[in-house]
């Protein structure tokens, strides 16, 4: 190469970087965002295709070995390989069901004798919502044309495997459940409840089981199942920071930029508690300083006030997800809300995270998923997102709460109890909590969660101390 081309090549790229340091002065745009960087946000709505099994999952597993023996598997959690394959096996039986339902007898059955059931030897899927029939169709791909089955959507499912080989689906909606009688047995999921009882995993017992249904303070129904070998779950303390850096102006311009098709028009706002907000007169997307984000459509509008096809929702929130932060490890849909906003029929998506396998609660904030989507006509109008990341985590060298004394927690302040009676407890269980005391980095300890007819409550599963 002669020198008259090298000197072209140089001048030709110091035009280019005088054109993008112009770019950046006249309009305020961050030089990351204008010379490539794969380490910010990525951008503007994507078109993939997600698969939705990955995010519509049980948020557990009860194996019935039969009588009162039983265990309770989590999402990613050391037994993760039972979780997974014997969940396989329950989807098979429901697909089956979906496929052949003409040919099978549906009938209606009391509480009273799934109870019974679950007592023979059985798995319980348990989902975190009722979800639409539309959506779980979607998950299992049933053959195209086939005749739905009589369920408007599916809360819980239990397989009993013992004497007779029965399908039963609760619908939580309409207060039904039903049962679906399976020809032949399934060997492949007994000999999987076989493996799983010969590791000698930890039991889970209901309240009465465990001997306190006389307890004068709380009455709990039996679908709660509880541990009593606290010492065997080994959860750590971890260490969690914010997936934003809000301190730094040039990254947060990147993440902007993500939710605004021209950032040349875009105000920018530093309020002075820190928080940010940029605004191009259409929509406005808030920062706060702890890292929760806020994006709002000011107008609703279209042609049709119908609402979309759920499933086609879920996709195009994940898209958005996908797009506006990215998906966070152990991602999974939480509950699906209708909804109504000037007149145009809607959804609100809640999304939420886990860690170890464990539902994530962050500042306490309980009425908040982690993400929370809602879209109309279409469209998102409204996103939510407050996400942390876990960096590192330590052993603590102590068991667990046991159940009945994180209740006591409560028992200690009456102004949390019933006055006219025993306090109903609809659910209990174990998930992590970011204590957010602290700079930039924060704890995330495991708690236990317990919600009644009228409140809900963190408690510290190592210190026992009420959190929220």
């Amino acid at each position: 190469m002669n020198m008259e081309k090298i000197k072209n090549l140089v001048l030709i790229g110091l035009v280019m970087l005088s054109i993008a340091f112009s770019i950046q002065l006249w309009l305020d745009v961050p030089i990351e965002r204008i010379m490539a960087n794969p380490n910010y946000f990525p951008g503007q709505d994507s078109e993939k295709d997600y698969d939705l099994s990955n995010f519509v999952l049980p948020r557990w597993i009860v194996v019935n070995f039969g009588g009162p023996s039983r265990t309770k598997l989590y999402r990613d959690s050391s037994t993760y390989r039972f979780y997974n394959d014997i969940y396989k096996e329950v989807s098979d039986v429901l697909l089956y069901v979906m496929n052949n339902n003409q040919n099978l007898a549906f009938s209606q059955v009391t509480r009273e004798e799934l109870n019974e059931a679950k007592l023979s030897k059985s798995v319980e899927v348990e989902y975190d919502d009722s979800f639409e029939l539309q959506l779980m169709e979607k998950v299992f791909h049933p053959k195209a044309g086939q005749q739905s089955i009589p369920v408007s959507s599916i809360k819980n499912i239990t397989l009993t495997v013992s004497t007779e080989s029965a399908l039963y689906m609760e619908d939580a909606d309409k207060g039904v459940i039903h049962k679906v009688m399976l020809p032949g047995t399934y060997r492949e999921i007994n000999q999987l409840i076989d493996r799983l009882e010969e590791r000698d995993p930890v039991k889970y017992w209901t309240w009465e089981e465990i001997g306190f249904s006389n307890n004068e303070f709380f009455y709990l129904p039996l679908e709660i199942y509880l541990p009593l070998e606290m010492s065997s779950f080994n959860l750590p303390v971890a260490v969690a920071v914010k997936e934003l850096e809000t301190e730094d102006q040039g990254k947060m311009g990147i993440f902007a930029s993500s939710f605004f098709k021209d950032m040349s028009i875009v105000r920018k706002i530093t309020e002075i508690n820190g928080s940010l907000i940029y605004t191009d007169g259409q929509s406005a997307l808030k920062v706060d300083t702890d890292g929760f984000v806020e994006y709002l459509v000011y107008s609703i509008g279209g042609n049709s006030k119908e609402q979309e096809q759920i499933g086609d929702v879920v996709d195009l929130a994940l898209n958005y997800i996908d797009s506006h932060g990215g998906i966070p490890e152990q991602l999974y849909l939480d509950k699906i809300e209708n909804i109504t906003e000037n007149g145009y029929k809607g959804y609100l998506l809640k999304f939420n995270y886990g860690y170890n396998g464990l539902p994530f609660f962050s500042n306490g904030k309980l009425t908040q998923s982690a993400i929370e989507v809602t879209v109309v006509n279409g469209r998102v109008v409204n996103y939510k997102r407050l996400v942390y990341r876990i960096t590192k985590a330590r052993v603590e060298q102590k068991p667990l709460l046991f159940p009945n004394a994180a209740l006591d927690v409560i028992a200690r302040r009456p102004g949390d109890l019933e006055t006219d009676g025993r306090t109903v407890i609809v659910d209990m269980y174990l998930g992590y909590c970011i204590d957010i005391k602290g700079d930039k980095e924060y704890q995330a300890v495991p708690v236990w969660y317990i919600k009644s007819e009228n409140k809900e409550f963190i408690i510290d599963a190592y210190q026992g101390s009420l959190m929220n």
